[in-house]
């Protein structure tokens, strides 16, 4: 398997980062192999212009357990989310990337349609520091976006990191 290619946590879905400078989906094991216990978005890529931090969550994934268990919009998933951006941070910190950061989230669970995901995105943009940077010049956060993974994948910026189910050949 090419190295710039990464597989989710469940092996569902693999998202290419071949088109990336660089590319991580190790900032967790990286954070637990030095004792720290931060939570961090699913993958680190950059481009010329921009780090893209990629959290990715698939309640329907095939086999997924529970979906409609899932509940995005509850303030405690909320949080977590936002949560995942800050202690991402650090990461980019101590690697020495200073690009603008977008922060994507590509979400699929039931029922959630375009509407669901553009009051999921202004839920979770109201954690993040969009109006600590306002009249400033110096900015955390470039964009924030809630996708699905159909948006992902025709997406003009996003799709060069295109997101496919992992085929029978590659497990």
């Amino acid at each position: 398997m090419v190295a710039d290619v990464y597989i989710e946590e469940n092996g569902f879905y693999q998202i290419d980062c071949t088109a990336a400078d660089w590319s991580t989906d190790q900032v967790q094991a990286e954070y637990h192999k030095s004792g720290l216990f931060l939570s961090d978005v699913d993958f680190v890529a950059c481009t010329d212009d921009f780090v893209f931090l990629i959290e990715y969550k698939n309640a329907n994934a095939p086999g997924a357990s529970k979906p409609d268990a899932f509940k995005p919009h509850e303030d405690s998933k909320v949080d977590s989310v936002a949560r995942k951006f800050y202690d991402s941070l650090h990461y980019l910190a101590i690697n020495g990337i200073s690009k603008p950061v977008k922060f994507i989230y590509i979400v699929e669970y039931p029922s959630a349609g375009i509407v669901e995901r553009k009051m999921l995105r202004n839920k979770i943009a109201a954690k993040l520091p969009f109006k600590l940077q306002e009249n400033k010049t110096a900015r955390i956060v470039d964009d924030f976006d809630v996708v699905s993974i159909s948006e992902w994948n025709t997406h003009e910026e996003y799709s060069v990191f295109p997101l496919a189910q992992v085929s029978e050949d590659a497990s």
